[in-house]
């Protein structure tokens, strides 16, 4: 299979949080790390970052 994006994010927003979760891809074995943020100003700006 061909790999069409070597990075992705994708976010689950929810009333009181947000997860974050970015998707990365060194050849076949991709490799995830979430974040989760708050809906809070300061963690929506932690977010933008």
């Amino acid at each position: 299979m061909k790999l069409t994006y070597p990075i992705c994010c994708g976010v689950d927003v929810h009333k009181t949080f947000l997860v974050a979760t970015v998707i990365t891809s060194d050849g076949i074995i991709p490799h995830y790390h979430q974040k989760r943020f708050s809906t809070f100003y300061s963690g929506l700006v932690a977010f933008k970052q």
